[in-house]
């Protein structure tokens, strides 16, 4: 698996395997293991909503406990993915989440809007800035967003080359029972 199936996958599913909003971080640590903890203030006391990572992979948890936002960073050199949720096997010995797999993030707008096409996945643009630009897929109530960057000043010509700065699923409804 890559990139580009990971992110098709995401906007087909509105996760990444188990990381899914509306998941259980309890469910989602039986399967892959106990999360590490990122939290955006080391040290600092905890509070709620929480963020979790998986690898590359971050996840805002909410106070009950069920995952409200997955994030995929593409704008570094690789990711490193949980291996269970790229359909990868891993022969660790262990549960089939530990382990990752690292791989290239480097995806233009004309890429994943081929993928996107290829899977029959509606999309359409939003968010629009001077160096970066978004579109999204409504799996309701998950919404995904993919952010791209361009270099500022490019207009529409440069979208075909923009690259993949960030993949987001979150939960639209998520109200705490």
């Amino acid at each position: 698996m890559n990139i580009m199936d990971v992110l098709t996958d995401m906007a087909l599913t509105g996760g990444l395997g188990a990381l899914k909003p509306g998941a259980s971080l309890d469910e989602v640590s039986g399967v892959l293991g106990a999360p590490a903890v990122a939290d955006h203030v080391p040290g600092a006391a905890p509070s709620w909503p929480r963020t979790f990572a998986y690898g590359d992979v971050r996840l805002e948890v909410c106070r009950c406990r069920l995952i409200h936002r997955v994030a995929l960073s593409t704008w570094t050199d690789s990711v490193d993915i949980p291996a269970a949720c790229t359909g990868t096997r891993t022969d660790t010995g262990t549960k089939t989440g530990v382990g990752t797999v690292s791989m290239s993030p480097t995806v233009t707008f004309a890429q994943l809007r081929a993928a996107l096409d290829l899977a029959r996945v509606a999309w359409e643009s939003d968010l629009e800035l001077a160096s970066q630009f978004s579109v999204v897929v409504d799996r309701e109530p998950v919404l995904v967003r993919f952010t791209f960057a361009t270099a500022a000043g490019a207009g529409a010509a440069g979208r075909s080359d923009a690259t993949l700065h960030s993949a987001i699923a979150r939960d639209t409804e998520h109200m705490c029972p």
